[in-house]
């Protein structure tokens, strides 16, 4: 129902702005840290639970999911990448004690390891993006633009979409509704640096909002597809007419990383400085 929605939206919006806002100029933006080590959590209890049936293994996939989110988000590149290989391979130890299928426990292991990067690796990258110059203003133009994207594929999709973009996966996405969202990805980016970050040319702030919009829409189309496979509608249930915080978070961690990079390489070459 639209009033749910509006009403969770009004809730969870002031407390994503605050920790961001907050963040500005604390040690390590500890603030936004948090926020998104928490969401990490929930969004890996809600994965897990659509694949593993027992508590440990739940549990432990969580609890691995955010070990690797605080692996990749506070430690430098030359200690965070052994970091979550040794992540991985913890996945990989959970699963080797006891009697059991061989076939199933590797299984259960590519699922560990797979939802604990996905998750939490992915979403390591807004910490480190919050920790660039102006880098809160790039993390609130990666969110917006993927928003906007989300909002106007669903529009365009509605008023003129025809073709099917990813039957299979999800029914009702069609190309000319993807189409739209990129382009209300590649809008929104550019008027926010026009706003909020002043010297970054309107050229690079429309192809990091095209970038957002596609990685965007694939981060949302997997986790369709991760749905699918476990034959479920929602990833839950917590957030009334939304679903689950991984239905909200989807797009937001396909763009993670490539908005990082701009973010970076922005910073790296001078861009808008």
């Amino acid at each position: 129902m639209l009033w749910k929605r509006i009403a969770t939206a009004a809730v969870l919006i002031p407390l994503l702005l605050a920790s961001i806002l907050l963040s500005v100029g604390r040690p390590g933006g500890w603030p936004f840290l948090l926020f998104c080590a928490v969401a990490a959590g929930l969004c890996a209890d809600e994965g897990f639970r659509m694949f593993l049936h027992g508590e440990r293994d739940r549990a432990g996939g969580v609890a691995l999911a955010v070990l690797v989110f605080f692996s990749a988000a506070l430690l430098p590149g030359s200690l965070g990448v052994p970091a979550v290989l040794v992540c991985i391979l913890l996945s990989v130890f959970h699963v080797l004690p006891g009697a059991g299928d061989p076939a199933e426990k590797a299984r259960r292991a590519a699922t560990l390891c797979l939802g604990a990067v996905y998750v939490g690796g992915l979403l390591s990258t807004y910490p480190r993006t919050l920790l660039l110059p102006r880098g809160e203003h790039w993390v609130l133009l990666g969110i917006l633009a993927v928003a906007a994207g989300d909002t106007m594929a669903y529009f365009t999709g509605r008023a003129i979409g025809r073709r099917k973009l990813a039957p299979a996966v999800s029914p009702n996405k069609t190309v000319e509704g993807a189409v739209g969202g990129i382009l209300g990805s590649v809008g929104c980016a550019v008027l926010y640096a026009h706003g909020f970050l002043p010297g970054v040319p309107a050229g690079y702030a429309a192809a990091a909002g095209g970038a957002v919009g596609i990685f965007g829409q694939a981060g949302d189309l997997f986790e369709s597809l991760i749905k699918r496979a476990a034959g479920v509608k929602d990833s839950g249930t917590l957030l009334p007419g939304h679903g689950g915080i991984l239905d909200r978070a989807d797009g937001i961690l396909g763009a993670g990383p490539v908005l990082y990079l701009f973010a970076a390489l922005s910073s790296l070459a001078g861009v808008g400085a």
